[in-house]
């Protein structure tokens, strides 16, 4: 049963993809949004296509990513994880995570890619969407913009929805906490970075407005999961 269970948590479940299908209708923003985390990419070009294929094959009319695309130590693999993401057949919109490089070159790729999809890199901004205004935090903040129409907010960070803003997001779409990665029946999540609060996977009711906490698709630390496979979630608007 050990060894099942160690070949299970390294072998096969880090890329058991799960989908998550969120029923968001309510919002009447007539809008199908897929939304994938912490891809931690690093050259395994195969699972990455597989994640494309499988967003894809879903339709969306816009994807949303919540950071840390690559680490910041390997932006040797930005390029090709960029590449990759670029063949999602939506516009796609993104945000930084505490592993995203930081420097010109990076960022310069970064707002090319997503531009690329008729998307955006949100650098602490915001966009029109037409139904609705997309905020984009590239810190553990929301932004302090009024809005006339609903907004959503694309945040790393899950501890962002403790704050409060001039009004209540509709929605606020996270990552970072790769919803604990390894998960013990009964037990707390063994870690979790800071940034998360109480906020660790799932879809929470929170001070700033209704949050979804993905688990990420790639891995950090130990390439390890265990009951806790990746997700993509599928949000009908």
């Amino acid at each position: 049963l050990g060894s099942m269970t160690v070949l299970d948590g390294f072998a096969v479940e880090p890329q058991r993809l799960r989908i998550v299908k969120l029923d968001m209708t309510h919002l009447g923003l007539g809008k199908t949004i897929a939304h994938f985390s912490d891809t931690h990419y690093i050259g395994d070009h195969r699972y990455l296509e597989r994640i494309v294929r499988t967003i894809n094959g879903h339709n969306p009319d816009l994807v949303f990513f919540t950071g840390d695309l690559v680490n910041g130590a390997e932006t040797k693999h930005l390029g090709e994880a960029l590449e990759i993401c670029g063949k999602v057949r939506a516009p796609m919109f993104g945000v930084h995570g505490n592993h995203d490089p930081w420097d010109a070159k990076s960022l310069a790729a970064l707002c090319g890619g997503f531009a690329a999809t008729s998307g955006r890199w949100l650098m602490d901004e915001s966009v029109d969407l037409g139904g609705f205004v997309l905020h984009g935090s590239s810190c553990i903040r929301p932004l302090h913009k009024p809005e006339t129409k609903k907004k959503l907010l694309l945040c790393h960070y899950p501890a962002a929805a403790e704050l409060t803003a001039d009004r209540p997001y509709q929605l606020i779409l996270s990552g970072h906490s790769h919803g604990g990665q390894v998960r013990i029946p009964f037990l707390k999540p063994l870690y979790l970075p800071p940034g998360v609060g109480p906020y660790v996977r799932g879809l929470y009711d929170t001070p700033l407005g209704k949050l979804f906490v993905s688990a990420g698709v790639g891995t950090t630390g130990l390439p390890l999961r265990f009951l806790c496979p990746p997700d993509i979630a599928i949000i009908q608007t």
